[in-house]
């Protein structure tokens, strides 16, 4: 009876395993992601700015920042619903735009602010996994390559605080699956796609402006919808390109700017005389419309959009003989993980008598000190096969249009150039922006390569995946446990472990990383 109950569980895990897979990956993801968020209890870089702006959103507050608003409105809901600092005196956040570590309201709790990125993180490898297993048709190749978006220590580290990239990645990789799944349902393109892909692009550029690549993401709808009609360009495709094309960005400009109403409608409260240099007219409209009025919106949103572009020129550009060193770093750097960030560290020191060997110590007059970091630093193994996948896209794509290389799966290249394209298409937008870029601006990119990457392991032994070949299978596996393993190994520079100097040296691997010890 037991081996028939065994049995029968059995077969229900194997006939289950279409959304138990992605359930479990996801499972595993939010709990990664959402775990200790409550600590460092202070914060650190962007959070600095980030956690005031989501506290004027929970108080109401008027305030201008140069990224759009939503991403700091779902820290500020997620503040307002949990209500974590009740009964602390927040208003000192709401004086600020900058808030120091060290005049953090006593007591304050960080959990509510850093919950938004974290759990959309965490929620983003559904639509990751669906899409590889959409594109390959392979739920193994969909499982391993999905723990790419699960174990890369920048991606913990990162959207783990109170960060935008979290909320901008989750949105990402919705718009991303969404064009895969409607492409995989039909050859024909609906108006209403074009429409719904343009509202999610929508949503990320309402996070973050360099979200705009995803615009690209109508490219590829176009080429299928051009793919799908025999090749054949008539005023029927035409009429629905260029009808499709505009409802895509007539939704897109729709979302954001209802985002920037709700924006200036809800934040009206000028605190300490802080108006972000509003114009007259946004002032008086304020006081004598209301915040929710069309006119209020029409000068709210002029000024916002002036400030961003203000705050923008501002900024300075990347300076490798800044005192004081430089955390931004040259585009050129970031496939290799280039430059790493010290976001935060702590010092831990113990006297000679707490230690072992206690009488060497003793007699040396020595102290053992200890440094927690918090260290912006990639997956070496993820993010070199990443970029090694791309090189290796480029050079088949090369091959296939100056050779006539013969294409193995169409579809499967198809893909492949698009998330190549995609990826290059980033990296040269940036290099065009003169102001310091961070490594975390790769994410995006970085995102489209590991995709890339899991459509050029299928491409290429499709076939022996196909038979069950024992040496692929074996692959599969090794690059399992060696993205676990590592992140495992740079797990104490990503949840603020203690390291000694020697143990941080030995996860101090490349010289572009430029880490340095704390002493």
């Amino acid at each position: 009876m037991r081996i028939q109950w065994v049995s029968s569980f059995s077969n229900y895990l194997y006939t289950a395993r279409k959304w138990l897979i992605p359930c479990l990956l996801t499972l595993l993801s939010v709990s990664m992601y959402t775990q200790s968020l409550e600590h460092p209890s202070s914060t650190y870089w962007d959070e600095n700015y980030h956690i005031p702006s989501a506290q004027k959103n929970a108080s109401g507050v008027l305030y201008m920042e140069p990224h759009p608003p939503l991403g700091k409105m779902l820290m500020g809901l997620s503040e307002y619903l949990i209500g974590n600092n009740d009964n602390i005196d927040m208003s000192r956040l709401l004086k600020t735009d900058f808030i120091n570590t060290k005049k953090i309201p006593k007591g304050m709790q960080f959990f509510a602010f850093r919950l938004p990125s974290a759990l959309l993180m965490g929620l983003s490898i559904f639509f990751f996994y669906h899409s590889i297993s959409l594109l390959t048709q392979h739920r193994a190749i969909a499982s391993v390559f999905s723990l790419f978006f699960i174990f890369d220590n920048a991606l913990a580290v990162h959207t783990r605080a109170a960060m935008l990239e979290g909320i901008q990645l989750f949105f990402v990789a919705m718009a991303i699956w969404y064009v895969i799944y409607r492409l995989s349902k039909s050859s024909t393109v609906s108006y209403r796609t074009y429409s719904i892909l343009g509202g999610v692009v929508g949503l990320a550029v309402a996070v973050k402006l360099n979200s705009l690549i995803l615009c690209l993401l109508l490219g590829i709808l176009v080429v299928e919808e051009f793919l799908h009609n025999d090749k054949k360009i008539g005023l029927k495709l035409l009429n629905k390109l260029f009808s499709g094309s505009a409802l895509f960005f007539a939704s897109l400009s729709s979302v954001v700017l209802l985002v920037m109403y709700l924006h200036i409608g809800l934040n009206s409260t000028i605190v300490n005389n802080h108006t972000y240099k509003a114009s007259s007219h946004y002032l008086h409209a304020i006081n004598t419309r209301g915040s929710w009025h069309p006119e209020t919106f029409y000068y709210g949103l002029q000024d916002n959009y002036r400030y961003i572009a203000e705050y923008e020129k501002g900024i300075p550009r990347l300076d490798p003989c800044k005192k004081g060193g430089e955390n931004g770093s040259y585009w050129l750097h970031w496939p290799w993980g280039g430059k790493a960030i010290n976001y935060r560290w702590k010092k831990e020191i113990k006297s000679a008598k707490n230690l072992r060997h206690s009488r060497w110590n003793k007699r040396k007059k020595l102290k053992h000190t200890r440094v927690a970091y918090s260290y912006l630093v990639a997956n070496p193994f993820i993010w070199f096969s990443a970029a090694l996948g791309i090189f290796m896209s480029a050079t088949l794509i090369v091959s296939r249009l100056a050779y006539g290389t013969p294409i193995k799966d169409e579809k499967l290249f198809r893909w492949i150039s698009y998330f190549t394209l995609m990826y290059i298409s980033y990296l040269i937008a940036i290099s065009q922006i003169e102001r310091v870029m961070y490594l975390y601006h790769y994410f995006i990119p970085l995102i489209f390569a590991i995709l890339n990457l899991s459509l050029l392991f299928t491409y290429l032994f499709k076939d022996k995946l196909i038979s069950k070949n024992y040496w692929v299978i074996s692959s599969l596996v090794s690059i399992a446990l060696l993205s676990i393993g590592l992140f495992i190994w740079f797990s104490p520079l990503t949840y603020s472990t203690p390291l000694t100097d020697a143990q941080f040296t030995l996860r101090n691997w490349l010289a572009i990383w430029e880490m340095t010890t704390i002493k």
